[in-house]
């Protein structure tokens, strides 16, 4: 029954979400409908299947997104990219060691809590590491809430800014 309820609650948030044009508003509004139904109850439940099954779903719809051309195209962005992963690593280790020298948040919890991975990948490797999952877990859903929720604004009011003075 807990499942059942999780799903409905998931799935009514996620039509919420959409319904509100929110972007990305099936995932944002899934996600705070089953949190705000776990902290309140304290029933929600996705067994470990569901988990893997709903990850490998969405591994196929970005693995779609890549083509031959695509493919052929990334031999021409490599410098961009190792730019952008050095500097994101380079960032996060930064950011971790000064949010655990500014808090009472351990080292292992600050640096997984700013680490560019995904929010399961993280709690997953938090708990091998000893982490708090749960700030772990806290700390990628507020960035990609916010990511998603407010960085699309920001892209388009940038773009228009910068053709505004072009």
């Amino acid at each position: 029954m807990n499942l059942i309820m999780t799903l409905l609650v998931a799935f009514a948030g996620g039509l919420i979400g959409l319904r509100l044009r929110i972007p990305a508003g099936a995932l944002i509004g899934s996600i705070l409908a089953s949190a705000i139904y776990n902290i309140v109850f304290s029933k929600g439940y996705i067994p470990l299947n569901f988990r893997l099954t709903a990850q490998m779903v969405v591994g196929g719809y970005i693995g779609l997104s890549f083509t031959r051309t695509s493919l052929l195209q990334m031999k021409n962005n490599i410098v961009p990219i190792l730019i952008m992963v050095v500097g994101m690593f380079v960032f996060c280790i930064v950011l971790g060691l000064i949010i655990h020298k500014v808090t009472d948040i351990d080292l292992v919890t600050s640096m997984l809590g700013t680490a560019p991975g995904g929010l399961t990948e993280m709690a997953i490797i938090g708990d091998f590491l000893g982490a708090d999952i749960a700030l772990v877990a806290t700390m990628h859903i507020i960035r990609i809430s916010s990511i998603v929720l407010f960085l699309p604004t920001v892209i388009t009011k940038v773009i228009q800014l910068l053709l505004k003075y072009q």
